[in-house]
């Protein structure tokens, strides 16, 4: 099984993708690499774009070759926050063995998360809002069953078992 980890600026993705490296043994692609495109990065465009046409094969035999060549489970994609996917595509992402988690949070958190990450006067709370535009979807009650609330109301972080445990990711 591969995850592909959405969710706002701030909330924890790819920490989380570093913990299911670690501790659970998934090959971690960060595609999520501030001003450089992951999918470049990580060789991953052309399946990506063939991914999105409707054939996913190539993606998935990408996925699982890095994997297995790294002697994991399966491999954890963590993605930008512009990225949304619907609960219509994640049950066909889910026939092709890619499993699609959010991980959520209130949102003034995850702002000041991330301006604090950042530490960039032009990355701001206006730049988070302009690239959180889906914020508000992600949180749609059609999306729980996809979606773990990864950051109490005090401001205090679940650990990542906990996370795992609320997203089913084993």
């Amino acid at each position: 099984m591969h995850y592909f980890l959405l969710g706002p600026s701030g909330v924890g993705k790819t920490t989380f993708g570093d913990w299911l490296h670690i501790y659970r043994q998934y090959h971690h692609i960060a595609i999520d690499r501030g001003d450089t495109d992951g999918m470049f990065a990580e060789r991953l465009a052309e399946p990506w774009a063939e991914l999105r046409q409707g054939d996913p094969a190539p993606f998935v035999r990408e996925l699982q070759e890095r994997a297995k060549a790294e002697d994991k489970k399966g491999c954890v994609l963590t993605f930008w926050s512009v990225i949304f996917i619907s609960p219509d595509t994640i049950g066909w992402l889910a026939k092709q063995d890619i499993a699609v988690r959010y991980l959520y949070g209130p949102k003034e958190l995850c702002i000041q998360a991330f301006v604090r990450r950042e530490g960039r006067p032009d990355r701001d709370r206006a730049f988070w809002s302009e690239n959180n535009k889906s914020y508000e979807a992600m949180g749609v009650p059609e999306l729980a069953p996809y979606r773990a609330d990864v950051i109490k109301p005090s401001g205090e972080r679940l650990t990542g078992r906990e996370i795992a445990e609320l997203l089913k990711i084993v």
